[in-house]
């Protein structure tokens, strides 16, 4: 599968038609909501077919929420069903979560059209209940059309273009362990290291004086809402900043690698703990990094243990090897190296330990 995003080229109707768009799925999802939370109050559970069954009743009452497509409207009440079969995982795993929350409208960004309702043309989408949607045609869409998602930001209306196209991997035969790290984003066993930007640490102080200057406003005033999209497009910037890095340093190693070998790390429990660096592996987006080099090179994930504890010359393992964050040497055999770099050594060698025996296997 494969995403493209567009910036649309909008106008006043177009934008009341999207608004319009937000608005009614928005409050479908509320109350779709509202009335499986009631009905499991009184011991009845409703699934998404029994919700979904009940928009034409819905539709006749108000005739406004006609102006959906109803494969959107269904589409809406599918998403609360995956917040709540996310909910009910993670209640069994013991994980930390809550349930799927009501929908505000400050949060509530975008709206799905199946491909049914998608036509793709030269210039522009057509969209059904929608109309034409002009955009800025940045490069080729290869594929068919699965799906297709508006979306708000607060630079103005894009257009998700999602197809079936998938990429061919790469077929090098080379490999490479990488270790991923705070000081350094990750650290490879050929020796490169990537740093670490730190996206939103660089814009600490600024985000600090725009929030000051927020707090001193009256809420719900002109003035206010201006310095809410002051701060709305500072985030956006960060986190575009942030996935450009990320994109290019996947591409690169996928390009370099036909095999990428890393940790299988539970980055929400790593994050969850009561740690001074929750907020810095948050910054670098490790888990939206692995997703990358999943669908552009082939990806191993091995057991992190002992990872860095480990010589990769003697395979002595002690935990007295690192005794800090940078550096390792190992107490057996007196080899020293930059503990990151050690680590990918591990990693690369359990990788080839790990394929081995799946072959044999």
């Amino acid at each position: 599968m494969l995403t493209y995003t567009f910036k649309i080229k909008t106008s006043s109707k177009l934008i009341q038609k999207i608004e319009n768009h937000l608005n009614i799925t928005r409050l479908v999802y509320n109350l779709s909501k509202d009335v499986r939370e009631y009905a499991y109050s009184k011991g009845v559970k409703l699934s998404k077919f029994d919700l979904i069954k009940q928009l034409p009743e819905l539709k006749s009452e108000f005739k406004w929420i006609s102006d959906v497509h109803s494969q959107t409207l269904q589409g809406v009440i599918e998403r609360l069903e995956k917040g709540y079969d996310k909910f009910f995982s993670d209640l069994k795993k013991n994980t930390k979560t809550s349930k799927p929350k009501w929908a505000k409208k400050k949060n509530w960004k975008s709206v799905e059209f199946k491909s049914s309702a998608v036509k793709s043309k030269e210039t522009y989408f057509e969209i059904s209940k929608i109309g034409k949607i002009k955009y800025f045609k940045s490069r080729e869409i290869q594929g068919n059309i699965k799906l297709a998602r508006i979306i708000k930001e607060s630079d103005g209306y894009y257009i998700q273009i999602v197809t079936d196209h998938i990429k061919p991997k790469s077929d090098k035969q080379t490999f490479v362990g990488i270790d991923m790290g705070i000081k350094y984003f990750t650290v490879t066993s050929d020796g490169e290291f990537i740093d670490n930007p730190k996206h939103l640490f660089k814009y600490l102080d600024q985000l600090r004086i725009e929030n000051r200057k927020l707090s001193r406003m009256k809420k719900g005033g002109s003035n206010f809402r201006k310095q809410v999209q002051i701060l709305q497009k500072l985030y956006l910037k960060i986190s575009r900043t942030r996935k450009d890095f990320l994109h290019k340093s996947s591409y690169l190693l996928s390009k370099k690698y036909g095999t990428i070998i890393r940790e299988d790390l539970n980055i929400l429990k790593m994050v969850q703990s009561k740690s001074n660096l929750s907020k810095h592996i948050l910054d670098c987006s490790w888990g939206l990094f692995f997703e990358m080099l999943e669908y552009k090179t082939n990806v191993h994930r091995i057991n992190p243990a002992y990872t860095s504890q480990t010589c990769s010359s003697c395979g002595h393992v002690d935990s007295q090897n690192r005794r800090t964050q940078s550096h390792f040497e190992c107490v057996r055999c007196g080899h020293t190296e930059n503990a990151d770099l050690q680590a990918s050594k591990n990693i690369l060698e359990l990788g080839h330990q790990l394929m081995e025996a799946n072959v044999d296997h």
